[in-house]
């Protein structure tokens, strides 16, 4: 099908370039990515990743990371701290439940 729809859209140039050069060592452009994106939402119906605000995510990845490791209130400052990276997006929540059993394991 042939590409005749156009999307204008203002973003940061710190960002645009930085992503610009990532999508640059992937092989494609920004355009194919865009459009990947928008099959994505379609196929997911929806936006492709999990959105939500901080306090939410850490208090969300918190209980999740406490539950499957069954470490109950008052949780551990080691805990809120890998709570918190999770909810700053710096690391996913399989790699918050595993840093958090190698610091149980270390208690």
């Amino acid at each position: 099908m042939a590409k005749t729809a156009y999307i204008n859209v203002r973003v940061e140039e710190a960002v645009k370039l930085e992503s610009e050069g990532i999508l640059n060592e992937l092989g494609i452009n920004t355009s194919t990515a865009i459009d990947l994106f928008l099959k994505q939402i379609i196929i997911k119906d929806g936006i492709p990743f999990d959105i939500r605000l901080p306090k939410q995510r850490y208090e969300s990845g918190l209980i999740e990371i406490a539950k499957e490791l069954n470490i109950y209130e008052p949780y551990p400052n080691w805990l809120k701290k890998i709570a918190m990276l999770y909810a700053r997006n710096q690391i996913d929540l399989e790699i918050a439940i595993f840093a958090a059993k190698k610091q149980l394991n270390k208690s």
